[in-house]
């Protein structure tokens, strides 16, 4: 159903820089987990899920509390290349000696996949749980990754926080929701004089706030961006205007249609 959303809102007009080769292909591809089996080599349940991959040194730790189904999306979206939620672009691509702002990494894989390329890696992520793990997963390289446990929008304070895996969510609550989240301005976490040359994120609509509250930081920084625009609360346009609004020069580029539009 998913295909079929997305190729009809193709066929209106919504194309945001997908021709029909690649629609045809989108829509005939292999499952998710089809292509994520390409990369993995095992999951095996002990304090943690510990995920191993085939293409990948390192140990990726996941919540024994979440559902292990969302593995094979966070494996597609970060090692297909052909994926619209691929980060690492013609001109967003990890260079040597980067440093990463990754807003909203949940488990952590596409900062494990650079981690030896860059020379610091800063995480924000709102879940308890995915925290937990994420020290777990980068325990190796303490001195080169800070691991923030907040939320993050346009203002300081304390807010609700839903912990539901890959889709947590602000200001919500679930049955398995957390105790109240602390909330910062990406301005009041990374110091002024911290340089910033990659920011990443995907924080489930709420990624216009995070912006406003990180107006210092791209300004000062200029850093590449690399952001979701797909959630129902977001608009590409609004986000590109106001990235603008801070460094004219920026160029852009929108990729992938979402089936809600």
């Amino acid at each position: 159903m998913r295909r079929v959303n997305i190729f009809f809102y193709w066929l209106l007009g919504c194309r945001n820089n997908v021709g029909w080769v690649e629609i045809l292909k989108f829509i005939f591809k292999p499952t998710t987990k089809q292509i994520a089996l390409r990369y993995l080599k095992n999951i095996e349940k002990k304090s943690f899920y510990e995920i191993k991959f085939k293409n990948l040194p390192h140990i990726l730790y996941w919540p024994l509390e979440f559902n292990t189904d969302s593995i094979y999306q966070i494996t597609s979206e970060t090692f297909d290349p052909n994926d619209w939620h691929y980060y690492q672009k013609k001109n967003t691509q990890i260079e040597m000696g980067d440093i990463l702002l990754d807003i909203g990494t949940a488990e952590g894989l596409f900062p494990l996949t650079v981690i030896a390329k860059c020379s610091k890696i800063f995480l924000i992520e709102p879940s308890r749980l995915f925290s937990k793990s994420l020290a777990k997963t980068f325990e190796p390289f303490k001195s080169k990754v800070e691991i923030h446990n907040v939320a993050v929008g346009d203002t300081d304070g304390i807010i609700n926080f839903s912990e539901e895996s890959l889709v947590g969510r602000i200001g919500e609550y679930s049955e398995m929701a957390s105790a109240p989240t602390n909330i910062k301005r990406i301005d009041s976490i990374i110091p002024k004089n911290q340089p910033i040359t990659y920011l990443k994120a995907d924080i489930e609509g709420y990624e216009y706030q995070m912006l406003k509250g990180a107006e210092l930081t791209i300004k000062n920084n200029k850093p590449k961006i690399a952001i979701t625009t797909y959630h129902k609360e977001n608009d590409a346009k609004e986000i590109i205007e106001l990235i603008l609004s801070y460094v004219p020069q920026y160029n852009y580029y929108v990729k992938g249609i979402f089936e809600d539009g």
